[in-house]
């Protein structure tokens, strides 16, 4: 499969409730309020309908059919499977998107993937989010352990390695901003003394996510700067490319 028209779904029922039952065959559990919960949470529009301007810049810049021909060399480079890929309006009430990820946002799964753009997005930014986004989807069907079994140190390097493969392939102007954060020594650190005593965390530790996203008393980003700063460190080191490292384990790249 390949990038769903999604611009047709929203001139035909705008309403993201509406929207989120058309994708409810696309998520096993889930229904229609759940995955609208879900998704807004990463970045799409929720309240307001999807703007007629949105739809009107996505099919004047031919967005769809640009996605869907990146998305064809980044498949055939990294020999990753076939994934539906939905494009919707990002939440443009989400400050921190907007001024922070540059009017957009992604959510990759092992079976599908999901980019929220805003109207004004960049070309080169969403191929960067593709790469990014497309690579967790490569990563996942590489790798045996289930991401529901993901420790803290799994995540960050899956994280870590899809932006160092925005660098490889786009350069270090495409990577996003938390990537520069902080010094290599102070990623060392954190790393020590942070990431690794609770290194065997997972998903359903409340403290997870304040570890990756760097919320409460941790440092900004905290998990991704650390997993991007090891992958590089490791591709420097050992002159490998982001696709031969697909497969290999997180912990790997620690020691």
């Amino acid at each position: 499969m390949s990038v769903i028209n999604t611009t047709e779904w929203l001139e035909t029922s705008p309403d993201q409730y509406e929207i989120c039952e058309k994708l409810t065959p696309y998520f096993s559990k889930m229904n229609a309020r759940e995955i609208s919960n879900y998704l807004h949470s990463f970045g799409m529009y929720k309240r307001s309908p999807a703007s007629q301007d949105w739809i009107d810049v996505i099919k004047d810049k031919r967005l769809l059919h640009f996605i869907n021909d990146e998305k064809k060399k980044l498949k055939s480079e990294w020999k990753g499977p076939s994934v539906p890929i939905f494009v919707f309006p990002v939440d443009v009430h989400n400050r921190k998107i907007e001024m922070e990820y540059r009017g957009r946002s992604g959510l990759a799964f092992h079976d599908k993937l999901f980019l929220f753009l805003s109207q004004d997005v960049k070309k080169e930014d969403i191929k960067s989010l593709l790469t990014h986004e497309y690579h967790h989807v490569c990563r996942l069907a590489a790798i045996t352990k289930p991401e529901k079994d993901f420790t803290i140190i799994d995540t960050m390097i899956m994280e870590g390695l899809a932006e160092n493969a925005v660098r490889e392939k786009l350069g270090e102007e495409a990577v996003a901003e938390w990537t520069k954060l902080y010094h290599p020594h102070q990623c060392d650190r954190f790393l020590e003394r942070i990431i690794l005593p609770q290194k065997k965390m997972t998903r359903q530790d409340p403290k997870f996510t304040q570890l990756m996203f760097g919320t409460g008393f941790y440092p900004k980003m905290l998990g991704y700067a650390v997993g991007y700063h090891l992958v590089k460190n490791y591709m420097e080191k050992t002159h490998k490319a982001t696709k031969s490292l697909l497969g290999m384990k997180a912990e790997d790249f620690i020691q």
